[in-house]
Parts: structure tokens; C-alpha cells; sequence
């Protein structure tokens, strides 16, 4: 399924040239071919709140960087929305494992707010890995940098209690608590919303 976009929701070149292109080089030594690579073949656009990036069991053909706004990941369970992530500015959204099998995603996408994203197509990723070796090795590098904040991430909430996650997610990001409702961040810290408001109230008071 595509996303669902406006006709004006495709923002201007330059905003996709100065941001995309320095987000995926990660260098000032990009050249102008790549540049040119860039902005003839990524989709820079605004998208609305509400509007889903990926649903349960939909395939992924692209990968996304989010420059505003707020990106909620979650899946059912016993027919309850279970919160697993939040994505905010300068994160990126890939499913796990090779794009070429085109397995189903085990998560939904959900815009909390209005967003600004860059949509990469894997078509696109593995004509650039031909294209620019340079840049196949700046992207693996990001790739393992995410996979072990991811497990550095894991490692953290699961040996922690709700009140030490909602602190972290406050030093962590504070802008989740202006983008999302509370219900949501209570289900990504495991907890009922009332138990939240009582940490909440604790914290307060101490």
C-alpha cells in the first residue's frame, strides 16, 4: 500500500539537498555526482498526522529518515496496541533483515504528529551500494551503530522499572511528552495508564 500524500506535500529541492544528502554522506566530501544521485531518485515530503508509513504484515520497499515530527512503532497482541518505539528528528526507520526477501512487517508506523520524511526505496539503496562504494560503507557503519544502540536500548529497559523508564525517556526525549498521549507512553513503559500518573504524581512530589 502507498502512502497516502498530498499533490503539494513534496518539499522544495533545496531542503532535499542540503538535508538528505548530508544526512545519508555523514561527510562534507560529497561529490556532485552523488548529489545529483540523490535528488533525481529520494522523495523528500510532509506527511500528515494520523497517516501510517506501514501497517502489520504490508512489505517494506523503503527505508525513511524523519526530519519533524514524531513516529509511533507498535503491534497488537490479544488485540491491544502494544507500543515498542517512538522516532523523532534525525531518526531513521528500516525493518530489520534483507529488504530482498520481502517478509512482512511484524510492526505498524504511525504518524503522532505531522512529519517531515525522506522515503529511500531499497531499489534505490542497492543502485547507490553499485554506484558509490564510498557510500555502501557509510551506510553499514550507520547500520551498526543502530543495531547496538538498539541492543544498549533493550539491554536498559529490561533491566530497569517503569519509574527509571520514564525518567530516562524524559532525559532521553522530552519532546515525546508535547507529540503523544500519555496512554501511548504508558503502554511503551509497560504500565497501565494510571500507574504512569502515579509515577508521574511521585515524581512530582519528590
Amino acid at each position: 500500500m502507498k502512502i497516502k500524500l498530498t499533490k503539494s506535500s513534496k518539499l522544495k529541492p533545496d531542503f532535499e539537498v542540503l538535508e538528505v544528502i548530508n544526512y545519508l554522506s555523514n561527510s562534507n566530501g560529497t561529490t556532485q555526482e552523488e548529489k545529483d544521485f540523490f535528488a533525481g531518485k529520494i522523495d523528500v515530503k510532509r506527511v500528515k498526522k494520523g497517516v501510517f508509513l506501514l501497517k502489520e504484515g504490508q512489505i517494506i520497499r523503503s527505508s525513511y529518515h524523519l526530519f519533524k515530527g514524531c513516529i509511533r512503532e507498535f503491534h497488537l497482541k490479544d488485540g491491544e496496541e502494544k507500543t515498542v518505539s517512538f522516532y523523532t528528528s534525525g531518526d531513521s526507520l528500516s525493518e530489520d533483515g534483507d529488504p530482498s526477501k520481502e517478509i512482512p512487517s511484524r510492526f505498524n508506523w504511525e504518524c503522532m504528529s505531522d512529519c517531515i520524511i525522506s522515503i529511500f526505496p531499497f531499489a534505490v539503496e542497492r543502485e547507490m551500494h553499485k554506484r558509490f562504494p564510498r557510500l555502501e560503507s557509510l551506510c553499514r557503519i550507520e547500520t551498526e551503530k543502530k543495531f547496538s544502540n538498539y541492543r544498549n536500548e533493550i539491554s536498559t529497559y529490561l533491566s530497569s522499572s517503569p519509574a527509571e523508564r520514564y525518567e530516562n525517556l524524559i532525559k532521553t526525549k522530552p519532546e515525546l511528552f508535547q507529540l503523544v498521549p500519555l496512554y501511548h507512553i504508558a503502554s511503551y513503559l509497560g504500565v497501565k495508564p494510571e500507574s504512569l500518573s502515579r509515577i508521574r504524581g511521585r515524581l512530582r512530589s519528590s
